[in-house]
Order: structure tokens, then sequence, then C-alpha cells
């Protein structure tokens, strides 16, 4: 039974293996068979078809050497990458025959290696063999647009040569340089050099390109530099004669002439520098002459513009000048004359002094440039500058006068506030003393009457304050003011006094209902009294009598002062 069994497996691992070994080697086949078959494209890729089409163009130098590369190239490949590509697929073939399938797979790796850098290599040599097959239609076709662009320079520079001015030589000899290049270009096409005939064509295009740019640009530079300038330079020059000599403006710092002498003399450089035939040196040139050109009818229009200007305006400065310095005047005066009844401050007749020189300085300068002006001396931008110069400081000072003015019109409005003020003053002291009188109280706390002697005197001390020959109405206002809040506090601590008293004289009527009932209450009221008859303290008597009432009957004292106050609002009505 176990040597049957033996065999059972022995028969079972031999069918495995040879059908393991079966599948692997038909995997490996089939990877040969697939590489056959692409070396078979390989080899079938026409190329030297395409060297044989590109040897019969009879090229020659540097073309030919090219070709000579790529076909060397070629070769190579046929007798070293395609048999190497052989041996390794045969290889591949007899290990997988013999079951030495690491072997195969190492033979097929390599061969599928050489066969994808073959690939690139034919891949590379047909591209070039392309190229060189069509180099010659390529360059015939880009020689023929430049060619448009030659003969589109030659009949410009024939039907408009007036317009190229000293550049026309060097333009036309630049042509004829062209006309060399195109016939070097047509000799290597001809001989089959393409290679060379493309450099020759990439410089002989850059070359025409570079002829149009200046054959486009140099028409307007010449029209600048030969027509434009010249005419603007002789309407300067005619500009500043009539100007300087005939209307007699004067420039300041004056450069004018020599400036136009420069602009000729950078008139003459661009036209060398045309008859070079050299377009970006002239275009910044031109851009130069144009800012200096400029720059001159700036000025002499500034000047012009200045005139009419100074014209319009001197008139009217010469009337602001005379307006503020008669107010200024009429200002003196009218300090002098309130000096005379109020104590100024230094600082009013110190600014208007300094208002004056500075009016008499502006009179000045206007008296001479007008002066200048006359005897054709001035120049009108500087005068226009100073005119509206000086007009802002006009307008300045006639402002500060403003404020003067106001302010010494307002001393009199002061004083007479201040006298309306003293009157009330009296009065109200008079009515204090009146309404303290009428309620017939023992007499009064010595606080009460020093202030209400003080504020009596402070009342009779601004009167006579008022009353000198010479007011100081800053002193007279702070002494006002002194005695407006004196007369408040009086006022408030009057009724604080009054409504103290009165309160007290309810509070002790109520609390002698229980006098008996509790001998605390008759003590307070005792003490109260004495506080109120004989010391005058009445805010403390009534502290003393109504905290008393408070312990006996809670909220009494609540109760009887707004009995007090309504009273109090019944009888002002």
């Amino acid at each position: 039974m176990k040597i049957e069994t033996v065999l059972m497996v022995i028969i079972v691992l031999a069918l495995v293996t040879y059908i393991t070994s079966y599948i692997m080697k038909k995997k490996h086949y089939q990877t040969i068979n697939k590489l056959e078959q692409e070396k078979f494209d390989l080899i079938d890729t026409p190329i030297s078809e395409t060297i044989q089409s590109v040897k019969d163009l009879s090229l020659t130098g540097q073309t030919k050497k090219n070709f000579e590369q790529w076909k060397e190239k070629w070769k190579k490949l046929e007798m070293t990458a395609f048999p190497d590509i052989e041996n390794l697929l045969f290889d591949a073939e007899q290990a997988t025959d013999r079951l030495q399938l690491i072997k195969a797979s190492q033979a097929e790796q390599k061969s599928s290696e050489l066969m994808n850098s073959t690939k690139q290599s034919i891949k590379e040599i047909q591209l070039a063999l392309n190229e060189l097959l069509k180099s010659e239609e390529k360059n015939i076709q880009a020689v023929k647009k430049v060619q448009e662009m030659y003969q589109s320079i030659r009949k410009k520079l024939l039907t408009q040569s007036f317009s190229f001015g000293p550049a026309l030589d060097r333009l036309e000899k630049k042509l004829t340089f062209l006309e060399l290049s195109f016939a070097d270009f047509s000799d290597l096409t001809v001989s089959g050099d393409h290679i060379e005939a493309e450099e020759v064509l990439k410089k002989l295009n850059h070359e025409t390109k570079e002829l149009n740019d200046a054959v486009m640009t140099i028409p307007s530079l010449v029209k600048e530099i030969s027509t434009e300038f010249p005419a603007q330079v002789q309407e300067l020059k005619e500009g500043y004669h009539e100007l300087k000599d005939v209307q007699h403006f004067v420039f300041l710092e004056d450069s004018i002439a020599a400036d136009i002498v420069d602009i000729e003399k950078d008139i003459k450089q661009g036209e060398k520098l045309l008859k070079q035939c050299e377009p970006e040196e002239a275009q910044k040139l031109n851009v130069i002459i144009e800012e200096k050109i400029n720059r001159i009818y700036d000025v002499m229009e500034a000047e012009l513009t200045a005139k009419a200007t100074v014209e319009k305006e001197q008139t009217i400065l010469a009337e602001f000048i005379g307006f503020v310095n008669k107010r200024n005047q009429q200002l003196m005066i009218e300090i002098d004359r309130v000096s005379q009844s109020y104590k100024l401050n230094d600082a009013v007749l110190e600014q208007t002094k300094k208002m004056q020189e500075q009016i008499d300085e502006i009179k000045l300068d206007f008296e001479t440039f007008k002066s200048g002006i006359e005897k054709n001396q001035a120049v009108y931008t500087v005068v226009e500058e100073t005119y509206a110069a000086d007009g802002e400081k006009l307008t300045h000072i006639e402002e500060e006068q403003e404020k003067l003015i106001t302010q010494l019109a307002d001393l009199r409005k002061e004083e007479t506030e201040v006298k309306e003020k003293i009157d009330d003053f009296e009065f109200n002291m008079r009515g204090i003393k009146r309404y303290i009188e009428k309620q017939h109280l023992p007499g009064l706390p010595e606080e009460y009457l020093d202030l209400f002697f003080v504020t009596t005197e402070r009342i009779e001390k601004l009167a006579k304050e008022l009353n000198k020959l010479k007011i100081d109405m800053t002193e007279i206002k702070k002494m006002c003011e002194l005695c407006e809040d004196d007369v408040e506090l009086l006022i408030d601590k009057t009724e604080e006094i009054v409504d103290s008293a009165l309160l007290t004289e309810y509070m002790m009527q109520y609390a002698n209902r229980y006098r008996n009932e509790h001998p605390e209450i008759g003590e307070a009221i005792l003490e109260s009294n004495d506080l109120f008859n004989k010391e005058f303290q009445y805010k403390e008597a009534l502290e003393v009598v109504s905290t008393a009432l408070e312990v006996v009957e809670p909220g009494a004292f609540k109760k009887v002062e707004n009995q007090y106050y309504e009273e109090k609002s019944q009888s002002a009505k």
C-alpha cells in the first residue's frame, strides 16, 4: 500500500512539474515572439529609401557632412544593433528550451532595452533625414518672405527717397549688402548646402528686418530734424527777439539765446546720426531736442501770461494796499482813543504796529515793481508771484484788523454789561436783606454775615473800578465773575438759613405733643431752642430736634418737611 502511494505522489509531482514547465516556456516563447516582431518592424523601417532620396539631392558642404553622419549612424545600427538583438533573442529561445528560465529572462530584458534604444536612434535618424529633405523647400519658403520685405524696402527707397534725407546713401548701401547676401543664399541653395544656406538666411532675415525698421522710423525723424525743429527754432528766435527787443521783456537768468544755439548744435548732431543711419540714437536725441524747445516755449509763454495777470491785478492790489493801510491808520487812532478809557493789552498796540510794518513792506515792494515795469526792468513771473504772496498777506492782515476792531467794540459792550450786572447784584442784595429781615429771626450766623459783608464790599469795589477814568476790563470781568458767584452763594445760604429756621419751628411745634410722655423730647427742644435763639445755628437746631423726634416717631421729619415745602410752594404762587 505504501509503494502505491509513493508512486502516486511521484506521478502527481511529475505531472505538476511538466504542466508548470509548459506554462512558463509558453510565456517566454510569447515574449520572444513579440520581441522578434518588434525587431522585424525596426528592420523594415524605410530608412534606406530616405537615405537614397536625400542622396539624390546632390548635397554639398555642411549639409553633405550632416547627411554622411546620419547615414553612418544607420549603418552602425545595421551592423551592430540588429545582430546583437538577434543574438540575444536566440539565447533567450535556447535558454527557454533548456528550462533555464532566469537566463532566458535576462536575455529578454537585454534585448528589450537594446530594442528601445535602437528605436530612439532610428527615430532621430528619420527625423534628421526628413529635415534634410525638407530643408530646401523650407529655405525657399522662408526666403520668399524676406524677399517681399526686401522689395518693399527697395520700392520705398526709390519712390520716397526725399523722405530719408541724409540717411538715404547709407540705406542704399545696406540694401546693396542685402542683395549680395541674397546671391550667397542662392549659390548655397543651388549647390545643395542647405544648412549653410539656412544660416545665411537667418542673418539675411535679421538684417532685412533691421533695415525695414530703419526705413519705417527714419522719415519721421528726418521730418523733425530737417523741417519741424528748424521751423520751431526760427519761431523761437523771432519770438525771443519780439519779446526782448521790441516789447522789452526781461527773463530771469536769461539763457534763451544760448539754449537756442545748443538746440541748433543738437539738430546738426541729429543730421549726422541720420547720415550714419543710427535711428535709435537719433530718436533719443530728438526727444532731448523737443524737451529743450518746449522748455523755451514754456518760459516765454509764462512771461506773457504773467504780464497779463500783473496788468489785471496791479490796480486791484494797489486799491487793496490803500484800503488795508487806511484801515490800519484808523485802527491805530481808535486804539489811542479807546486807550484813554480802557487799559489795553500791550500786545494789541504791538500787533497793530507789526501789521503796519508789513503793509509798508508790501507798499515798498509794489512801488519797486511798478517802477521796474515802467522802466522795462521787471521779470513778470517774479512780479506775479510776489503780487500773489502780498495779496495773501494783506488778506491775513485784514482778518486780524477785523478781530481787533471787534475786540475794541466789545470793550464798550462789556462795560455796559458789567454795569447792568452791578445793578442786578445791588438789587439782589437789597432783596436778600429785606427777605431775611422779614423772617424776624433772633439773629444770623457769623459766617453768613461775613459772606454778606464780603459780597457787599466786592460789589462796591467793582463799582468803584468801573467808575475809574481808565478801566481794566480784563480785571473787571474777573471781579464781576467773583461777585456773581458770591451773590448766587449768598442767595443759596439765605434760603438754607430761612428753611432751617422755619423747619425748626415746625418741628418744635410738632414735637411738643410728645414732650410730657418722652422727657428726651423736652431736652431736645430745650437744646434746639438754645441753638436757635442764642447761637443762631438754625441748621444744627433742626438736626437736634428732628433726630430726637425720629426716635419717637420714625418718618416724622420727612412728614413735617414735606408739609413745610408744600406750604412754601403755595405761598410763592
